[in-house]
């Protein structure tokens, strides 16, 4: 009876050591939780990647509607006036905003279902564009624990300030200064040559003078010597070339070409066309460079020195009483680009008569057109080409008019910068800096019209 009592006790013992049939309960019972765990963890991440690609989709649809609208507007450049024009744009930008999102979407070959909305908005030249949307990712295996879905939204945001509409008006000093080489270097290989003048300039004269009867103009091409007028020309071409490779909107910028001596003249009128302005500027010196003769031109631009006066008085009547603020075609925001040696002179010359006035080489007469401008709201750049001292200088010519210009030509700056508009002021004397600098002035228009619309 012991031993009977023994070993029931060990068999009882045994089986309460015993787990394995314990655990293959609890790990049934546990299995299904689990796993239905692990598979919402996986319909998580597929709505995390779905959302992904929504949030790209909405990215890509707020910039299709700026485009697109910025497109319609540059396109309908004509009908600025149209009041109806910026509500056209937004709509047709609202519509692309809504094909863009469900083409990248992809919420047909999914278990998404997704809205998209877009609002769009223009302040000035700034256009806003805001898309969202709302939807929800069905689950395969929430459904068992109530979560049959999982709900999906976001929000993108895009803006685009486009260009403003801008007028240049380039009023280019041709007065017989800018017949100078550009170089000292320049100036001592012409004087080599030059057969002008010999008897008040023994050593050479410095000039390439246009006027009929001198051949300096003439000595200076033929032995590729660089003048002022040619850096000149050539920086404005390569402005041309910089506005039609940058512009935004359609017919965005438009540029005339006003060279003066004693007068000013108009010699490429005011135009988004750039061809006239371009075969102008590529011939200012055979032109339009003070040569003296009774040609219609020379008549018109008048032979002397430079007159400061008459430039800013005449400029004036090819420009807008009522200058715009840029902000459509038909109100472009004006800019003049001044270029000019800056020494004034008052001085006039015609074939028949000859010199009249004397020489009186000074600071230029520029101050009352400068308020002006400045209170009318148009601004503007100065390139300062500083007269460079007469080299080898003769006192006797003229009442010593090389000893009057060098002695002037270090005020001249400061004059030329109080005329010009805050931060337009630019100095160069080379041929690489005249161009670098007619660049900076082009590209300082840009900053300062996107900064004051």
């Amino acid at each position: 009876m012991l031993r009977y009592v023994v070993s029931s006790l060990h068999a009882l013992k045994r089986f309460y050591r015993d787990t394995t049939a314990t655990s293959a309960i609890i790990f049934a019972l546990s299995a299904i939780p689990a796993m239905g765990m692990i598979g919402i963890g996986i319909d998580y991440l597929t709505a995390l990647a779905n959302k992904a690609r929504l949030d790209t989709a909405a990215d890509a649809a707020a910039i299709a509607a700026i485009v697109t609208a910025q497109n319609y507007i540059s396109a309908n450049a004509s009908k600025q006036s149209d009041p109806a024009l910026t509500n056209n744009a937004m709509a047709a930008g609202q519509a692309q905003a809504t094909k863009v999102f469900y083409a990248n979407a992809g919420v047909a070959s999914t278990r998404v279902s997704a809205i998209a909305a877009s609002a769009m908005q223009r302040s000035s030249q700034t256009l806003t564009a805001t898309v969202t949307y709302t939807g929800a990712q069905s689950t395969a295996f929430g459904k068992m624990f109530h979560v049959p879905t999982f709900p999906l939204r976001g929000k993108a945001a895009s803006s685009l300030t486009m260009g403003m509409y801008l007028d240049f008006y380039l009023a280019l000093d041709m007065s017989g200064s800018m017949g100078l080489p550009t170089s000292t270097a320049g100036q001592k290989q012409l004087m080599a040559v030059n057969p002008d003048d010999r008897s008040d300039y023994p050593n050479g004269c410095q000039f390439a003078c246009h006027f009929p009867g001198n051949q300096g103009y003439q000595t200076a091409r033929s032995n590729n010597i660089t003048l002022r007028v040619d850096s000149v020309g050539k920086a404005v071409q390569n402005l041309i070339q910089t506005a039609m490779s940058t512009q935004t909107l359609q017919n965005q910028y438009r540029i005339g070409i006003y060279p003066f001596i004693v007068n000013l003249i108009q010699a490429a009128a005011l135009s988004s066309n750039f061809s006239q302005a371009t075969q102008v500027a590529g011939a200012l010196g055979d032109t339009y460079l003070d040569n003296g003769t009774s040609t219609t031109i020379g008549a018109a631009l008048g032979s002397g020195g430079t007159h400061f006066t008459n430039m800013g008085q005449q400029l004036a009547n090819y420009m807008p009483s009522s200058p715009g603020n840029g902000t459509s075609a038909s109100s472009p925001k004006p800019f003049v680009f001044l270029v000019t040696d800056g020494v004034d002179n008052e001085q006039t010359y015609t074939s028949s008569a000859g010199w009249n006035g004397g020489s009186t080489p000074q600071q230029p007469n520029i101050n009352s057109y400068c308020q002006y401008a400045q209170q009318q709201g148009i601004t503007i750049s100065i390139l300062y080409i500083p007269y460079q001292p007469i080299y080898n200088p003769d006192t006797s010519f003229a009442g010593n008019e090389d000893g009057k210009v060098n002695a002037v030509i270090p005020s001249v700056a400061s004059t030329l910068q109080n005329c010009a508009s805050p931060g337009f002021f630019f100095t160069a004397n080379s041929d690489a800096d005249i161009n670098s600098a007619m660049q900076a002035m082009f590209a300082q228009a840009q900053r300062a019209a996107r900064l004051t619309q």
